[in-house]
C-alpha cells in the first residue's frame, strides 16, 4: 500500500510539473511585443486599403512628435494625412511585403518598430509601381491603446 501511495503521489506531482511546463503565461516584453505586432498589423492592413481613416486610428499625435515620409518633415499628424489624401488620388489599392521586421520593447508604454519590404501600388489607369521600404515607428501606451506616435519612412 506504500509503495502504491508512493508512486501515486510521485504521478501526480509529474502530471503537475507537464501541465505547468506547458502552460506558462507569456513574459511581459512578450505580451507587448506580441500588441505592438497586432496594431502594427492594422496599420498595415489600412495602409495596404488606403484607409485613411483606420490609419488615423492607429495614430495618436498628442505629443506632436512629428513624422517624416520620403526625406519630407511633417510637423502633425494632420499634416501627413492631408498629404496622404492628396497622394491617394488616382490610387486603387497597395500591397506591402514585410520581409524584416523588429519590435524592441524599450520600456512598459514604449516600443519601437523597424521594418522593410517591397511594396506595390495599383493605380486606377492599371499601372503598378513597386519599389521598396523602410520604416521606423514608435509606439505609445496611450490610454490603454499602443499608437504611432512617430514614424520615419
Amino acid at each position: 500500500m506504500k509503495n502504491l501511495f508512493y508512486y501515486f503521489s510521485i504521478l501526480i506531482v509529474s502530471a503537475c510539473i507537464c501541465l505547468n511546463g506547458h502552460s506558462q503565461d507569456l513574459t511581459h516584453e512578450q505580451k507587448i511585443t506580441s500588441d505592438v505586432a497586432t496594431v502594427f498589423e492594422k496599420s498595415i492592413k489600412a495602409a495596404e486599403n488606403l484607409d485613411a481613416s483606420m490609419l488615423a486610428d492607429c495614430v495618436d499625435d498628442s505629443l506632436q512628435a512629428g513624422f517624416i515620409i520620403s526625406g519630407q518633415f511633417f510637423g502633425s499628424f494632420d499634416e501627413v494625412m492631408k498629404d496622404f489624401r492628396e497622394k491617394a488620388k488616382g490610387c486603387k489599392s497597395q500591397k506591402m511585403n514585410l520581409s524584416n521586421k523588429k519590435i524592441t520593447v524599450l520600456a512598459d508604454n514604449t516600443a519601437l518598430v523597424a521594418a522593410s519590404g517591397d511594396y506595390s501600388l495599383a493605380l486606377e489607369d492599371g499601372r503598378v509601381l513597386t519599389g521598396r521600404f523602410t520604416w521606423t515607428i514608435v509606439y505609445s501606451k496611450v490610454n490603454g491603446n499602443w499608437k504611432i506616435i512617430h514614424s520615419h519612412m
